[in-house]
């Protein structure tokens, strides 16, 4: 009896501080962020980090423009990880390495090469 209410007891503190996670980082992506640098496999790369930007709302709308092509569509952050699924198109997961109230840091990878996307918030 005591093993089974201290595994409840556990397994209630890890849902409770993932549910936490999770809550926060759906308050904090909400905003508008521009593109500062944009790595690839570790070095600068030749994407425009400044021509791009997204803007997530609270309905869970987002707006993503690179150079001018737009892309909308709905989103959902689950702990550490970023879901788009752009209109008429499949869902997307990237990794949330970092948010802040004025950073955010993504870890892509497209066609098996790493890519680290950061923007800043714009004010």
């Amino acid at each position: 009896m005591k093993k089974s209410i201290s595994i409840l007891s556990i397994v209630s503190v890890l849902f409770i501080l993932i549910s936490c996670g999770d809550t926060t980082n759906n308050k904090l992506i909400i905003g508008s962020w521009q593109g500062a640098e944009w790595l690839v496999n570790g070095q600068p790369s030749d994407n425009n980090a400044k021509a791009t930007s997204f803007t997530f709302n609270e309905k869970g709308d987002y707006t993503f423009n690179y150079g001018g092509v737009i892309e909308k569509g709905t989103y959902k952050v689950e702990n550490a990880m970023l879901f788009t699924t752009p209109e008429k198109q499949q869902e997307i997961m990237v990794n949330i390495t970092k948010l802040t109230n004025d950073s955010l840091v993504f870890d892509m990878n497209r066609g098996g090469q790493p890519e680290t996307l950061t923007l800043l918030r714009k004010k």
